[in-house]
């Protein structure tokens, strides 16, 4: 791969190690950013998409009108076959392009580290910021879950892999994160002080995040 687009939706919600998984390969980055309008990019042009997260909710398209235009992309790079890995946001808003519906999960928000069960009996310690879960496509694959949010990580085919957590986290977003106001969140939240203690976390996630990236991608 020579091109890696990502979708970036708010300047808060960066696309974090991903940036230095592409350097690390040599592998050029277009960036677009969707909330700010205009015209998608060229598909021709795309080798691969990685779609970052963001605050607005894939079901509110009359609040944020630019998600009709980020989903027909999405539709349109799926009919190409680009291969596409979606993150929190990303992820919710492939599995609705998909076939499957996006909702607040009533179990409540996972905020920081949870532990999340993967296919093959192994536990990761995942990086969480999120409200809503999705309803799992047709024809997907589930390889991730946790205790409050069942779909945590899908395949669909062989060009789509999306994460309801942020495997591309950095200890700078962390940190962000962990100064946010999180007293009204109920569900699985940490506090300021455990997500902080739980920097160390960070790297064995991140080098999660490279393993799949390098399988996917290259």
């Amino acid at each position: 791969m020579q091109k890696l687009l990502i979708i970036q939706h708010q300047p808060t919600v960066p696309p974090g190690s991903t940036l230095e998984w592409a350097a690390k390969n040599n592998i050029a980055v277009e960036y677009w950013h969707p909330a700010e309008g205009g015209s998608a990019p060229n598909i021709a042009t795309v080798d691969g998409v990685v779609i970052c997260g963001g605050t607005a909710n894939a079901f509110e398209e009359d609040k944020y009108p630019w998600l009709k235009t980020e989903k027909q992309f999405l539709k349109d790079l799926i009919k190409e076959n680009k291969k596409i890995f979606g993150l929190c946001l990303g992820s919710q808003l492939l599995a609705e392009v998909l076939g499957g519906k996006v909702f607040v999960n009533p179990n409540g928000w996972e905020s920081g580290f949870v532990p999340v069960r993967m296919q093959d009996g192994s536990t990761l310690q995942a990086f969480q910021s999120h409200l809503c879960t999705f309803d799992l496509p047709a024809g997907a694959e589930l390889f991730a879950s946790s205790e409050l949010c069942k779909n945590q990580a899908y395949r669909f085919g062989k060009n789509i892999i999306a994460t309801q957590f942020h495997p591309e986290t950095t200890v700078d977003w962390i940190k962000f994160c962990a100064d946010k106001d999180l007293s009204a969140r109920f569900g699985q939240v940490q506090t300021k002080e455990q997500m902080l203690n739980s920097l160390a976390l960070q790297k064995p996630l991140q080098d999660w995040y490279f393993k799949q990236l390098d399988q996917f991608f290259i």
